[in-house]
């Protein structure tokens, strides 16, 4: 069995425990996988108001949720290689959303929910990024279940998150000077800051 059919059956396995068995359940299946990846970004921005002192951790959290997302996620993988989302009527797994027929690997939401949660740990938010991981798994795991991804395509955007957070702290100083300052020297003229 090559890693491509380990990565069908875990999907069947996750989708056959959570989805299928009450339509509560699966209510509750598609709201996290779809709604609550909603939530993060209103919740950072909330911090943002609320914790000036956060800013610089809060900045550089989404500044490499941004780097992994549009470089990694978006140009680079998808140019190296394309796969498909899973076919659910070709594995037997109940539909619970139309999803377009894009590219499955890496996930976008995967990579933006743990490069944030992982970000905000990384850069000093360890509480806030714990919160932030809870709901990136919770957010993963349904959407898997849901058929939307593979869980390689998970764990790929997982890692694209990590390598933009990693990146991100190596230039940290360039990106505060060059980027940060300016943008908040903007938004306090503003009064956003």
């Amino acid at each position: 069995m090559n890693i491509l059919e380990v990565d069908q059956s875990l999907l069947v396995a996750i989708s056959s425990f959570l989805v299928g068995k009450s339509d509560i359940g699966d209510a509750v299946v598609k709201a996290v996988a779809v709604y609550l990846v909603y939530l993060l970004p209103i919740v950072l921005v909330f911090m943002w108001f609320r914790f000036p002192v956060w800013r610089k951790e809060i900045f550089l959290s989404f500044f490499a949720t941004v780097l992994a997302w549009l470089v990694i996620t978006k140009s680079v993988i998808p140019a190296i290689w394309f796969r498909p989302r899973p076919d659910l009527a070709s594995i037997g797994i109940k539909e619970l959303m139309f999803h377009r027929p894009d590219y499955s690997f890496p996930s976008d939401h995967a990579t933006v929910l743990f490069a944030l949660a992982i970000g905000l740990r990384f850069f000093g938010l360890r509480k806030a990024g714990n919160y932030f991981m809870v709901g990136a798994i919770a957010i993963a795991l349904c959407r898997v279940a849901m058929g939307v991804h593979f869980p390689l395509d998970i764990i790929a955007g997982c890692l694209s998150g990590l390598l933009g957070v990693l990146i991100t702290f190596s230039i940290r100083k360039y990106i505060i000077k060059f980027i940060y300052n300016p943008i908040v020297k903007i938004l306090k003229k503003l009064r956003l800051a």
